[in-house]
């Protein structure tokens, strides 16, 4: 599995990043099927001023789970990012494990 970052030089704490990578490995022993994780930190451009951003992709077997937090701080930002994408992997897993909707089978008669 790859987990790349891209944070702005000098203004993120380095426990955030090993807090966002613990959690992306922690979903990846879950599902194997994660092959990759991008994380991008930086400051929200235009709009509210000091707005800082979290982008979290992860591609799942081919496809891919994208979730984006604005808050004031990387940290505050980067909690809630963590936080839907938990929710996100929790859901789809759910509908992997969910028996067909439809059940069909053959007699030979």
């Amino acid at each position: 599995m790859n987990i790349e970052f891209q944070t702005p030089q000098g203004q993120v704490n380095e426990w955030l990043i090993s807090f966002i990578r613990d959690k992306i490995l922690g979903y990846h022993h879950l599902d194997k099927n994660i092959s990759r994780a991008q994380v991008h930190l930086s400051e929200q451009a235009g709009g509210e001023t000091g707005a800082k951003k979290c982008e979290i992709n992860l591609t799942v077997f081919g496809d891919s789970i994208f979730v984006h937090k604005t808050a004031v701080s990387y940290e505050e930002a980067a909690f809630e990012a963590v936080n839907e994408l938990n929710a996100r992997i929790e859901e789809v897993s759910r509908k992997n494990n969910e028996p067909p909707d439809e059940i069909t089978s053959s007699v030979k008669v």
